[in-house]
């Protein structure tokens, strides 16, 4: 092998081994991101405008928020989430997520999965699979809407419950 492949090949080994010991901690960094974030009660939220609602008529959720929920102790899980949404025709639905650290967060009777992913001091909250919360009734499956990706902001605690 010449000298400068072997040298290009070093260069892309130092460039790529990072970003792939990286890659595969990201799950368990997550977690702990998300136990950092939420571990004095914050809250995360997002109340999307009239303006907002009316440029995407498939969103049904006109407000989302997560905080942590203290009365919850999950026993091999790194933070348990309270959360709620409300959609566009004011019905509200209330849950918990139990999240773990391979980085996806579990809803309580088996309402879907979602993850989070850090965005600098926001949080961008996706829908895994579904998600369906019971409230009076069972809310829609947000994976089927315009609902699947959420970009959530640190907010007053007041705005979370």
């Amino acid at each position: 092998m010449e000298r400068t492949s072997i040298a290009a090949h070093l260069v892309a080994l130092t460039i790529a081994l990072p970003a792939a010991v990286s890659f595969m901690d990201t799950g368990e960094a997550m977690a702990q991101d998300i136990a950092e974030r939420f571990a004095d009660g914050s809250c995360y939220s997002r109340i999307y405008s009239a303006d907002h609602l009316a440029r995407h008529p498939g969103q049904k959720v006109a407000h989302i928020w997560f905080t942590a929920d203290p009365t919850m102790r999950p026993d091999d899980d790194a933070v348990a989430l309270k959360f709620a949404f409300t959609l566009r025709d004011g019905r509200f639905y209330q849950s918990v997520a139990y999240c773990r650290a391979d980085g996806f967060c579990g809803t309580e009777g088996d309402g879907g999965r979602i993850q989070f992913t850090g965005r600098g001091q926001n949080l961008r909250m996706s829908i895994a699979d579904y998600l369906i919360v019971e409230g009076d009734d069972f809310s829609p499956d947000l994976m089927q809407s315009d609902d699947r990706v959420f970009l959530l902001y640190p907010a007053s605690k007041a705005e979370c419950g």
